[in-house]
């Protein structure tokens, strides 16, 4: 009886959130189970899972107030974004209104407003492999506690928003969505509740290839791109690095890695990560367009510093 009353006298559950898409009068069912837009359908349910463990009544140590908000969380947040999520079709028509929504504010070339650092770290350097990281860090502090649950949905659905209107190509999105990945990590986190001018060469893969769930490696390289794009070179040596540790043999990290070298006159380790990447694949483009180029530049005779009658001693 007691505890009939202490739930009865639970506070009124808010599920009110105000920034991010609700910015946008726009419910985000992504944030509410803090996984990222290009989730897959097995991804919604697993996490989902855990979600109602972590939630559940029977939780040991909770007063009977706090139990009462957790099943409202459930019932009032999670439930329906699960229930949405988990249907193929009505995902692929909730990220279809979602892409509507990213084109539209796009062409109003409004600039989103957002508080979280994460979120604006983001904003700085859109890039997917920064926008996973987040939502992760970001989804292992959602769930610690019932007081933490809104401000890190918040938070999540600001990198949401961030993301998609920073996406050049949204339609990408309903395909990784509902691509199985081998190696998709959760976003479940630790719930508890240049003188050369060197450029890199264009690869030969599809615009088709994007769609495919990306791997941590993946999403490594393509930061790299984005550093050497900027010729941010240590920033992008800095990723390939971390990138090689995971796919030693991947030909692409190789030839990047050349083109970094290259651009900070570094043409021994240039030549050798060149020749490695072509050893690994004969038509690594950056091998390619650019190990002859460094192979010339160290063949060349270092310049001479005098000699000669007035100065006058080449040949």
């Amino acid at each position: 009886m007691a505890e009939s009353d202490a739930a009865k006298g639970a506070p009124k559950l808010n599920t009110k959130l105000l920034r991010g898409l609700a910015q946008h009068k726009l419910t985000d069912h992504y944030a509410i189970l803090g996984i990222p837009i290009t989730a897959s359908g097995d991804l919604v349910r697993r996490k989902f899972l855990q979600l109602a463990k972590v939630l559940h009544p029977d939780i040991f140590g909770r007063t009977p107030a706090e139990r009462d908000l957790g099943t409202q969380y459930l019932a009032k947040m999670i439930n329906p974004a699960y229930q949405l999520l988990s249907n193929d079709r009505n995902r692929a028509e909730y990220l279809a209104s979602l892409r509507l929504f990213a084109k539209l504010q796009r062409q109003k070339n409004l600039v989103p407003d957002v508080i979280s650092p994460r979120a604006q770290q983001l904003q700085r350097i859109p890039h997917e492999f920064n926008y996973h990281k987040f939502i992760d860090q970001a989804a292992a502090e959602q769930y610690q506690s019932l007081d933490s649950i809104l401000p890190a949905t918040e938070e999540l659905s600001e990198l949401n928003l961030i993301f998609l209107l920073t996406q050049n190509d949204l339609s990408a999105i309903n395909s990784r969505a509902a691509t199985p990945a081998a190696k998709e990590h959760d976003s479940i986190g630790q719930t508890t509740i240049a003188q050369t001018g060197a450029t890199p060469a264009k690869s030969a893969k599809s615009d088709d290839d994007v769609t495919v769930l990306q791997s941590p490696t993946t999403r490594l390289v393509q930061l790299a791109q984005l550093y050497v794009n900027k010729k941010q070179w240590a920033d992008a040596l800095k990723e390939l690095r971390n990138a090689e540790k995971l796919e030693p043999e991947q030909a692409t990290i190789h030839g990047l890695l050349g083109v970094v070298y290259m651009n900070q006159n570094n043409n021994v380790m240039a030549k050798a990560s060149f020749q490695k990447a072509q050893r690994l694949n004969p038509r690594e483009p950056n091998a390619l367009k650019y190990l002859k180029q460094v192979e010339a530049a160290l063949a060349a005779p270092p310049p001479k510093k005098g000699g000669g009658l007035f100065g006058f001693g080449k040949k």
